[in-house]
């Protein structure tokens, strides 16, 4: 007699899925965490600098899912992606069209060594902004572009290597003590149809990763420095060599508020110029709400420049 055998059911295991689990839920804390990474050898530095870009993660974990298919797979997959999108996906929805703002705010470090001059300052003009900050002018290129500034804006102010030009008339520039041994802050108040502005004009340290430390106390000092401005409508624009996602931001962001964040349109990268990873070069404010928020296209400098679009409370 014949004896049927039968092919033995095939049987699901319950740990199925559980290595993306483990790697989403630890992705996730990681994001939620990130403010305890540890400052040395720069590792806080690089990280936050580029933090948006960990979102690589969620795709490995989404390829763990498709291959293991089950719910604990599922579940590593939705936790991180729900975190990263609660922390950076507004500032991907588009902006929304409001018209035209109360003033516009451009800012660009044009660099040591630029080739081009006299195209970046003419880029810049060509966008109208109110207001104009400009770092790193000490260099023959930096020269150029202040005399392009000068011949297109009625009023300006420069200390050391960093310029202010505008439409409307300012004060005498007021120099803010970052605690170094050389200008890379400034104040003045700008007269503008709308009322005064005080606006700041800022250039941070440089930092490399594990030398960090002057620029931290920089960022500490410019941020009571404003905290003790009384004035009602200030803006800081410049270079802060810091990602808005970096921990130390947070002595300046809030209180203040960012363009980007605010007007959102994507992250708004600025450096480096070829192709940017990290955004440096911000538009902080109080007294105002951010309409626009524009990363111009690369010129010759190692950064690219920011117009922002403001309208007064």
């Amino acid at each position: 007699m014949n004896q049927a055998y039968s092919s033995p059911r095939r049987r699901h295991s319950p740990a199925k899925g559980i290595t993306a689990l483990i790697f989403g839920i630890l992705y996730a804390a990681f994001l939620l965490l990130h403010n305890l990474l540890p400052t040395r050898m720069g590792i806080a530095l690089i990280i936050e600098s580029v933090l948006p870009w960990t979102g690589i993660f969620l795709a490995l974990v989404l390829l763990m899912f498709l291959i293991r298919f089950s719910w604990l797979s599922a579940i590593g997959f939705l936790v991180p992606a729900l975190v990263w999108t609660g922390m950076f996906g507004p500032a991907l929805l588009p902006n929304e069209d409001s018209g035209d703002p109360d003033l516009t705010v451009a800012t660009h470090n044009v660099g040591a060594r630029m080739p081009q001059p006299t195209a970046a300052a003419q880029n810049i003009v060509d966008r109208d902004p109110d207001i104009v900050t400009i770092q790193e002018l000490e260099s023959l290129s930096g020269k150029i572009i202040h005399k392009e500034l000068d011949s297109s804006f009625e009023h300006s102010q420069v200390v050391d290597t960093i310029g202010v030009w505008s439409k409307w008339p300012m004060s005498e520039p007021e120099e803010v003590d970052l605690g170094l041994q050389w200008p890379r802050a400034f104040a003045t108040t700008i007269s503008t149809d709308h009322g005064d502005i005080r606006f700041y004009a800022v250039h941070m340290p440089s930092v490399r990763p594990g030398h960090e430390s002057m620029r931290n106390a920089a960022l500490r000092r410019l941020a009571t420095t404003v905290e003790t401005d009384g004035a009602e409508h200030v803006i800081i624009a410049g270079d802060f060599n810091t990602a808005a996602t970096d921990n130390n931001m947070k002595t300046l962001v809030p209180p203040l508020q960012d363009t980007r964040e605010e007007a959102r349109g994507g992250f708004g990268f600025t450096w480096p110029a070829q192709f940017p990873v990290t955004r440096l070069d911000h538009v902080l404010y109080r007294g105002f709400d951010a309409t626009s928020d524009e990363v111009l296209e690369r010129g010759s400098s190692d950064h690219r420049a920011v117009l922002a679009g403001l309208d007064l409370k």
